[in-house]
């Protein structure tokens, strides 16, 4: 759970990946049409208007005339399919796509646009039936050249993210490469294929291609410090060393770099260095949210909960509205004897259960505050909702394995600490859950304790 909220923030120091925004007031400059001065036409302008007093039909009928006299502007419905997509509205933006596919067959970019959420949903064969679609259908285009123009790279972006996501790195490669030629200095291009070319294990052209974005986006993590993270992601941790000095020898005052430093640290377990490096993220920028976030982890790990508390604090306190904030934040006031601090733990969890329903870890922390409290049944009720999208991180099997040991239930929590005890990811409470599990391992009756599977005889 906390590797996953940490390892988001990280990642967010590569800005070549690409985030959802928050609803925003439509802008008919911000249609991504090809023509030149869409803004200056008054059907797009009237249309906004009516569109933001929910006047769909009258919008849609604006749009068509505007695209009657623009031929560079897309089909009306992927336009109203825009505009969904601006006030947070994915029914609509779905049902405008889905119209727009039937009142213009020969038009490719509502497919692109499927495709791009199906792949976002994880629907990667339907994502690539879509993405080759499009391709046949701009393989036969007579339309606007600026559109071709603009749709052209979104066509190998997606045929190369659905290679990806199968584990073709070759025909990846061959995408970015053409995307490459229509548009030499996108680095976001650069850096899927230096990815593709690491797969490959041509960690050279990686490198170069590495620079080349590094050049043309100097918000990017440094080249070494990005191979660093690939190299621990694919579990080389000699590798990851290796290329994180370069990355510190190169760029020593750079806050992202002390900070995939900091979490290579944690997560291979050396903590004093974790410690070390998170903290000169921090003199560097004293600012930096994601370093305040994983020095306070950092802090629950090392079991200094007054610390971590001064940390998530500090990070709430500036990000009032995030989640890793105030979650951690509760974890770090429950463990603490003040009384006022573990009330404030539990109005911190109860809250983010109410703000993020959908987020198990909400329900997690909040589970694991309950019992803290002693209210043992509420602390499984939460533990369980935790649990049921179907992922179960170390914290939350130890901290389900602690309430069913204490309601009794001491076969099902040792499987749980089983769990948790066989998972590789960085988790604050093992040498708690290993303990616990030796001590309801000696309190079992020898027959309900696992039997080790004895060798079958060679045939």
């Amino acid at each position: 759970m906390i590797r996953t909220l940490l390892f988001a923030a990280v990642a967010a120091c590569v800005a070549c990946t690409t985030s959802e925004s928050a609803a925003e007031p439509i802008a008919p400059g911000s249609l991504g049409t090809a023509s030149e001065t869409p803004a200056q036409m008054k059907e797009l302008t009237d249309a906004v208007e009516l569109f933001q007093k929910r006047d769909y039909e009258g919008a849609l009928k604006l749009l068509e005339e505007a695209v009657k006299k623009d031929p560079d502007l897309p089909p009306p419905h992927v336009i109203m399919a825009q505009f969904f997509a601006q006030t947070n509205v994915p029914a609509g933006v779905r049902n405008a796509l889905e119209r727009a596919v039937v009142d213009s067959p020969d038009d490719p970019q509502a497919y692109l646009i499927l495709g791009d959420i199906a792949m976002r949903e994880r629907r990667a064969a339907e994502a690539r039936l879509l993405f080759e679609k499009a391709e046949s259908l701009l393989a036969q285009w007579k339309g606007s050249a600026k559109r071709k123009d603009s749709m052209m790279p979104q066509l190998c972006s997606g045929l190369a993210t659905t290679a990806e996501a199968r584990g073709d790195w070759a025909e990846a490669r061959k995408q970015l490469e053409a995307w490459l030629k229509l548009d030499p200095k996108s680095a976001a291009a650069l850096l899927r294929l230096a990815q593709c070319q690491f797969r490959e294990k041509d960690v050279q052209g990686a490198l170069e291609n590495l620079k080349a974005a590094a050049k043309i986006n100097a918000d990017m993590l440094p080249p070494e410090a990005v191979l660093a993270q690939w190299f621990a992601r694919s579990g080389d941790q000699e590798n990851a060393r290796k290329w994180l000095i370069a990355a510190l020898t190169a760029a020593p005052k750079n806050p992202p770099v002390r900070l995939v430093a900091a979490q290579w640290a944690w997560e291979t377990g050396r903590l004093e260095e974790a410690e070390k490096q998170a903290a000169a993220a921090l003199q560097l920028d004293p600012n930096y949210y994601q370093a305040k976030i994983l020095r306070g982890i950092i802090a629950l790990f090392q079991k200094d909960y007054k610390a971590a508390e001064l940390y998530f604090e500090s990070a709430h306190l500036q990000s009032p509205k995030d989640f890793a904030a105030s979650n951690n934040l509760a974890l770090a006031l429950i463990e603490q004897k003040d009384e006022a601090k573990r009330r404030r733990a539990l109005e911190y969890a109860e809250n983010n259960v109410k703000q993020f329903p959908q987020m198990g870890d909400a329900y997690s922390t909040y589970g694991w505050v309950l019992y803290k409290l002693g209210r043992l049944q509420d602390a499984e009720a939460a533990l369980r909702k935790a649990i049921s999208g179907g992922t179960l991180s170390a914290e939350t099997a130890y901290y389900l394995a602690c309430v069913l040991a204490d309601r009794g239930r001491d076969a099902d929590a040792v499987r749980l600490l089983q769990s948790a005890a066989q998972s590789p990811a960085p988790f604050a409470q093992r040498e708690e859950a290993q303990s616990l599990l030796e001590q309801l391992r000696k309190a079992q009756p020898p027959q309900a304790q696992p039997q080790a599977q004895q060798p079958q005889p060679q045939k």
